[in-house]
C-alpha cells in the first residue's frame, strides 16, 4: 500500500496511482527522488525531474517544492515499462500501431475506442 506521505515527502493521488500502474515500488520512486543520477528542469514551471538507473531500468520522478517548503511528488514512471503493466500494454500496442499500414492502422484505432 503506498503512502500520501512516504520519505519526509507527500504524494499526490496522481503519483501513487502511476506507482501502482506502472508496477513501481514507492521506495524506488523515493530513492531516484533523493538519490538522483541526473536532475533536470522539469517541463512544467517550477518542476523538477529526478532520474536514476536501476539496472537496464531509468526511473524518473517529477516534483515541485509546495508553498511551504514541502515537496510533493507529482508523477513517475519507469522505462522500459515493466512487463505486464497498463504502460507494457500500451508501448506494445503503440509499436504494433506504427508497424501497420492504412486499414490496419483503422481497425487497430476503432478496437482501442471501442476499449477491445
Amino acid at each position: 500500500m503506498s503512502d500520501h506521505k512516504y520519505g519526509g515527502i507527500i504524494w499526490t493521488n496522481h503519483a501513487l496511482e502511476r506507482l501502482g500502474q506502472r508496477g513501481l515500488s514507492q521506495d524506488l520512486a523515493w530513492q531516484t527522488y533523493k538519490h538522483p543520477d541526473k536532475k533536470l528542469t522539469g517541463k512544467n514551471p517550477g518542476t523538477t525531474e529526478y532520474q536514476k538507473s536501476f539496472g537496464n531500468s531509468l526511473v524518473t520522478v517529477i516534483a515541485k517544492p509546495n508553498d511551504d517548503g514541502s515537496w510533493i511528488v507529482l508523477s513517475n514512471w519507469i522505462d522500459p515499462p515493466l512487463f505486464g503493466t497498463e504502460d507494457y500494454k500500451k508501448q506494445q500496442d503503440y509499436k504494433k500501431y506504427k508497424k501497420s499500414s492504412g486499414l490496419m492502422r483503422i481497425l487497430l484505432v476503432i478496437k482501442k475506442q471501442l476499449g477491445l
